[in-house]
């Protein structure tokens, strides 16, 4: 698989679009959240910005001391020639909060889907992974609708996908699968607290 071939660009189009759909089902799926919650936040995450990631999160408070925090984000850009990192990824996270929801401390457990195509040092691996683990964070409360919010996170993830050299061609099946542990989550968010 060449990063610049046309066959390449269309199949990444395609791919978006259904990613897209996948994500807009998610959301829709989630609006009756909305009307259970006291409090509601929407937030973006600036370190996936900076790897150009777009990237949303919505936040709803369950009860006076837990909120359920659902992020996405993905990326299909290549700004360097010579390694890639395209990607959707979905996570949900329920936290505790120490204090109350969307303020101070709190602990999550976070799941993650990644569906990835990555390449680097001409080696590519196109697959997807799914994750769970703890996450630590700190809300600092700007104003009354404005947060920044400090978080990081560790778990374990399973990876399977199919991996191939440059001018190798895609392997029909997958031949790589992994366990590994990384970190989950690391985010400096900017929220804002809709009501």
């Amino acid at each position: 698989m060449k990063i610049h071939s046309i066959n390449n660009v269309n199949a990444s189009n395609s791919l978006l679009k259904r990613k897209a759909k996948i994500v807009l089902f998610i959301l829709f799926m989630l609006v009756p959240l909305s009307g259970l919650s006291q409090k509601i936040a929407v937030k973006t995450n600036v370190l996936d910005w900076a790897t150009i990631s777009p990237n949303v999160s919505a936040e709803f408070v369950v009860n006076p001391y837990m909120s359920l925090d659902l992020s996405a984000s993905f990326n299909v850009w290549t700004p360097y020639a010579d390694s890639k990192f395209n990607h959707l990824s979905l996570q949900p996270e329920l936290r505790y909060w120490f204090q109350r929801p969307m303020a101070q401390h709190f602990l999550g457990f976070t799941l993650l889907y990644l569906d990835y195509d990555l390449m680097r040092k001409k080696e590519y691996h196109d697959g997807q992974a799914l994750g769970g683990g703890f996450t630590y964070g700190y809300n600092f409360v700007l104003t009354k609708r404005w947060n920044l919010e400090l978080t990081a996170g560790v778990g374990v993830m399973h990876r399977w996908e199919k991996k191939y050299l440059e001018g190798e061609p895609l392997p029909a099946t997958n031949n790589a699968n992994r366990w590994c542990l990384v970190p989950i989550k690391l985010g400096v968010t900017v929220s804002y607290v809709i009501f």
